[in-house]
């Protein structure tokens, strides 16, 4: 908690709030005294949240001021430590931060959100470890970022020509234009939108990952011809591989796929490189298996919320072997009564 020594202007010059109370609130489990611990300001933002749960909860979003919801409780020191350390155990004090995170989440996914385009935007915008954050095109083209991700928009975007680059974790709801179509470039994949909504992963163990919500995109290596991209429609999954051959695994999409918006951490199957790939960009940590047995093992678990002791005990047991800690690195290694 902040010891209210410092305030932002959006918020007016009061005492930090008490969050264990906004929680309880929010909850409906108001306990007696409450309600004098909770300013005028603080209830403004209560009632724009709540305004915005139930629109989430029938699916159809009430107009309410959306960005000006989210810079305001953005803009709380509070938020911003919880932001940018979502992986603690997270008490009653930071659910009013974990509503904001859903109202970063809901504008970027719903593209009926009343929220302006920016008027021109350029250059790369990127996040940190643990850390999501949204963007508007001027297109009305939606886009949030994953955990230590980037997208890369050009100069002049727009004017001839809707083309971004992107490294790491992205999901899109595309305005279509059928006259300039919108196409991400990752890793040496270009993905062609035909109307939709998409999640690229430019960094999975096999090579460009793409997982259709809605609509359909064309997917193939960069520098080859329109002609030989595969269509993936909704509920598909596209993968490039290495060597240039697209994988289409039809059908196969999950709400796993895109379990980063909601800031879930699922593996299915998933191998070593994979899990070492996620405990970078979720939690800051390397994580080496120099066992060659133990690197070419699959683990399946899901996390939403745990420490990242708690989730390198589930590997750990998951292996049946031992992890040193150093600093930001773990070494996974064989189990002494293991090895042979």
């Amino acid at each position: 908690m902040t010891d209210g020594s410092s305030h932002n202007d959006s918020l007016g010059p009061h005492q930090s709030p008490d969050w264990e109370a906004l929680a309880r609130e929010m909850a409906g489990e108001q306990s007696p005294g409450d309600a004098d611990q909770i300013s005028a300001d603080d209830r403004a933002l209560l009632a724009q949240l709540d305004e915005l749960t139930v629109g989430l909860r029938s699916g159809a979003p009430s107009r309410i001021e959306t960005e000006a919801a989210l810079r305001k409780v953005k803009a709380h020191p509070e938020f911003r430590r919880q932001r940018t350390r979502w992986h603690l155990p997270m008490p009653a004090l930071a659910a009013a931060a974990l509503l904001a995170v859903g109202l970063a989440s809901w504008m970027a996914y719903d593209h009926r959100s009343t929220a302006p385009a920016v008027a021109s935007v350029q250059g790369m915008f990127g996040t940190g470890v643990g850390a999501r954050d949204s963007l508007t095109l001027p297109d009305g083209t939606r886009v949030m970022i994953g955990p230590l991700s980037s997208v890369t928009i050009p100069a002049g975007y727009g004017k001839t020509s809707r083309s971004i680059e992107v490294k790491g974790d992205a999901f899109f709801d595309v305005v279509h234009d059928a006259g300039k179509p919108f196409t991400v470039n990752a890793g040496g994949a270009a993905i062609v939108d035909v109307g939709t909504k998409f999640a690229v992963r430019s960094d999975d163990p096999e090579g460009v990952s793409v997982s259709v919500s809605e609509g359909s995109v064309s997917l193939r290596q960069v520098n080859t011809p329109v002609q030989q991209g595969v269509v993936l429609k909704a509920g598909d999954n596209g993968v490039l591989q290495h060597g240039g051959q697209v994988i289409a695994r039809r059908g196969a999409v999950t709400d796993d796929d895109v379990a980063w918006m909601k800031g879930r951490l699922v593996f299915r199957e998933a191998s070593i490189s994979e899990i070492a790939m996620s405990m970078r960009k979720w939690y800051g940590i390397e994580l080496k298996v120099p066992d060659r047995m133990l690197a070419s093992r699959h683990i399946t678990a899901s996390f939403a919320g745990e420490t990242p002791e708690r989730v390198l005990e589930v590997i750990r047991l998951a292996l049946g072997a031992e992890i040193e800690r150093h600093g930001d690195t773990a070494i996974v290694r064989s189990a002494k009564g293991n090895m042979r």
